[in-house]
């Protein structure tokens, strides 16, 4: 499948990152014992430009989240620390843009996490890259570029089972042009997948207790 379980979590982070009011921020206060790797070339959550990048160390968890707070802190703009499950978030606005900074133990000696770069003020709408069933709502739509291809991701919701939510989507899918070349059905979920010229799209539906969750895929190049 094209959503990897990187590309899965990175959706799940990105939709816990808080974005609110409007800052001007950068990477200059991160310590030098942590290195950032860059993740895609461009990216757009819920249609706001983003940066992201990731990192994995060694160093102790609450020593890092100490050391950031305390750098962060010299810029005007309150830190504000919270928890959301296994990740400690810290988020400031400064200016123009809104940075996160998201952490969790990886292992007994490694800790990984995200550190997320957003102008609020430059959102705008977002257009969805394939056309849903109006039984499905989209919660989340990601637009990425990583070494020049584009893809969008997308989590949806639908009050509808996990088979007939299926259903929908392919219809949709074919009236516009694509042709499915992959379908499994298990109890726990139904792998979806389709083709349409040179783009490809893929699609996990997982059962919940009010309908169904969408996680899709479409590699747009």
């Amino acid at each position: 499948m094209f959503l990897t379980t990187m590309t899965a979590r990175l959706v799940l982070v990105l939709m816990a990152l808080a974005l609110p009011g409007v800052a001007r921020a950068g990477w200059q206060d991160m310590p030098d014992t942590v290195q950032l790797q860059a993740m895609g070339d461009t990216l757009q959550v819920n249609g706001t430009p983003m940066q992201v990048r990731a990192f994995a160390s060694r160093l102790a968890l609450d020593a890092l989240l100490q050391d950031v707070e305390t750098r962060w802190r010299r810029s005007p703009g309150e830190v504000k620390r919270s928890v959301n499950s296994a990740w400690t978030v810290l988020n400031q606005t400064v200016g123009a843009q809104h940075r996160s900074f998201q952490v969790r133990q990886a292992s007994a000696s490694t800790i990984e996490g995200f550190v997320a770069l957003t102008s609020p003020s430059a959102t705008r709408e977002p257009k969805l890259a394939v056309r849903l069933p109006p039984d499905m709502t989209p919660v989340s739509i990601i637009d990425s570029v990583d070494q020049g291809r584009a893809s969008q991701q997308v989590i949806a919701v639908s009050k509808r089972s996990m088979t007939a939510t299926a259903a929908s989507l392919e219809a949709s899918l074919k009236a516009s042009g694509w042709e499915r070349h992959r379908f499994k059905a298990e109890p726990t979920g139904i792998v979806f997948a389709a083709n349409k010229g040179k783009q490809q799209f893929d699609a996990t539906l997982t059962a919940q207790p009010n309908g169904s969750i969408v996680m899709m895929n479409t590699l747009l190049n």
